[in-house]
């Protein structure tokens, strides 16, 4: 094979390609490279590669295709292929590309620096179940404790913050259908929260059916990873639904959309309506550093209700008729280690809320509500010890978020919803702004900063700011257990406190044990 991979870089190009073809939210991209004709049959392959990181040409702009690849050029692009893989997702083929690539390249990705070995136990557990079912899980226990302004609500926990366990089938022609189930535990009852079926579908496109999660956010919030998982909620994705989901890529991009009639949680997290929901959203990738994203949200509320208990004052329900949202988001990449991001979206509902028994309804129509932010994303390899995240953002009042996120802190915990308590239209305008870092000090330790402020207006009450902040360390004892330690503070000023919002402090030393 070393005569053949020498003489044929076209070859290994596709092999490559098919292997990033398995990396989560992959996309075709526009081909950055001068030397490549339209008409040739690696564009599309190339570009795709280009835009995922895997090729990088050469410094004049070109890629060279008939020069000869050296193998350290080749092992280079094979580790970052590597990287990409989605190995929950790949098929029988791709994974025996996979190990046929490390055997060829095993002492030029070593020169590299590259841990084969590592790689080689990844690419066996992928082949230990093919033809048959992957169970997997975690296990996180929560030592905890918080503090608030008022002792009396002081609380303390010792509990199982998660329990999963997760079930992956590939089945079909070439085992090109993924089925993939994940039964959790939640406050002591069982539930498969997720259960849906990846079918290929009109060639390159994938349907999907049951129960899933789509996050088109997750370039424009900031996210602590590993098994300390805390993060911005996405404002209007990142949610699980019941539906059928569809996605396409094309040749600058991809498309997505599903059309579902969840059970959208209220202003109270037992209380909910069915609305049916559709939700188109659209990736560009015009070069490698520049792309765009579109997406449109509906709900058609059908004048269903849920009852909310606005700022603690009384009872009310909420009548829900409709609610438009159109959203785009601009990612550009001055260069692989410094980014420049930006979301806005464009909402308009109709809804109205009345007194319990009263039947005196208030029109709560938010016409042109909009929420925006913009950010600067550092990574660590500029900066050496730290990455760095900046944010400032702006939600008008009124704005309708369609889920139980906490759009606006940093934990995902109903107590630290300074929005309205849990879904629902925003009861203030408020301008936020983030600061987060992560410190990857070497492959067993990371720990993380981060702070936010809140500054909270409406007619109808004082202004209100708040200051969060955060720390926190991970440490990987071995592939199975992790241990995290966070703590987080809320600070509300005087006008804040006087009006219910109080100040609190978090403690959690979380282990974490996946299997």
């Amino acid at each position: 094979m070393r005569r053949f991979a020498k003489k044929f870089n076209a070859a290994i190009l596709c092999a490559l390609c098919v292997t990033a073809a398995t990396a989560s939210a992959s996309f075709a991209a526009l081909n950055p490279f001068m030397d490549v004709p339209l008409n040739h049959w690696a564009y599309d392959a190339i570009g795709q590669l280009a835009a995922r990181g895997v090729l990088s040409g050469y410094p004049d702009g070109t890629y060279k295709g008939k020069q000869p690849t050296s193998r350290y050029e080749m092992a280079s692009a094979v580790a970052r292929a590597l990287a990409l893989t989605d190995l929950n997702k790949a098929a029988k083929q791709d994974a025996e590309m996979l190990q046929k690539l490390i055997v060829e390249f095993k002492d030029e990705l070593d020169a590299l620096g590259v841990k084969t070995d590592e790689l080689d136990v990844r690419v066996n557990t992928m082949e230990s179940r093919l033809g048959g079912w992957k169970i997997g899980g975690e296990l996180r226990l929560d030592l905890e404790n918080w503090k608030w302004n008022n002792p009396a609500a002081d609380e303390g926990s010792f509990a199982l913050g998660m329990a999963r366990l997760e079930f992956h089938r590939w089945f079909g022609a070439d085992e090109g259908i993924y089925f993939y189930a994940r039964l959790e535990e939640d406050e002591g009852s069982v539930k498969f929260d997720k259960f849906y079926a990846d079918v290929p579908f009109a060639g390159s496109s994938v349907l999907t059916v049951g129960r899933f999660d789509r996050d088109f956010e997750g370039d424009y919030r900031f996210q602590i990873g590993g098994a300390t998982d805390i993060a911005n909620d996405a404002w209007l994705s990142d949610r699980t639904v019941d539906g059928l989901g569809f996605a396409k890529s094309f040749g600058a991009g991809s498309i997505n959309f599903y059309a579902a009639r969840p059970g959208l949680p209220g202003f109270t997290p037992d209380e909910e309506f069915e609305a049916w929901e559709l939700h188109l959203f659209t990736q560009f990738q015009f070069s490698e550093r520049f792309g765009f994203d579109i997406g449109a949200q509906y709900f058609q509320g059908d004048d269903a209700s849920v009852i909310d208990d606005v700022m603690g004052l009384g009872l009310y329900d909420v009548r829900v008729k409709n609610v438009w949202t159109l959203y785009g988001g601009l990612r550009f990449d001055f260069n692989p280690n410094i980014a420049l991001r930006g979301l806005c979206t464009y909402q308009d509902s109709n809804m109205e809320m009345s007194p319990l028994e009263a039947g005196l309804w208030q029109d709560l129509d938010a016409d042109s509500a909009k929420a925006w932010k913009a950010i600067v994303d550092v990574k660590q390899e500029l900066l050496k010890f730290t990455s760095l995240w900046l944010e400032y953002g702006h939600m008008d009042e009124g704005f309708y978020i369609p889920y139980n996120n906490t759009a606006l802190t940093l934990v995902d915990e109903d107590r630290w919803n300074i929005i309205s308590g849990g879904a629902g239209a925003i009861e203030f305008d408020m301008n936020i702004w983030r600061a987060g870092a992560i410190q990857q000090w070497n492959d067993k330790w990371f720990t993380w900063l981060y702070a936010a402020g809140h500054e909270l207006t409406s007619d109808a009450t004082p202004d209100y700011k708040g200051l969060q902040w955060g720390l926190g360390v991970e440490y990987l004892y071995n592939e199975n257990v992790t241990f995290v330690l966070n703590y987080i503070k809320m600070d509300w000023d005087d006008n804040a406190e006087t009006d219910g919002f109080a100040d609190a402090d978090r403690i959690q030393f979380r282990t974490s044990v996946t299997f």
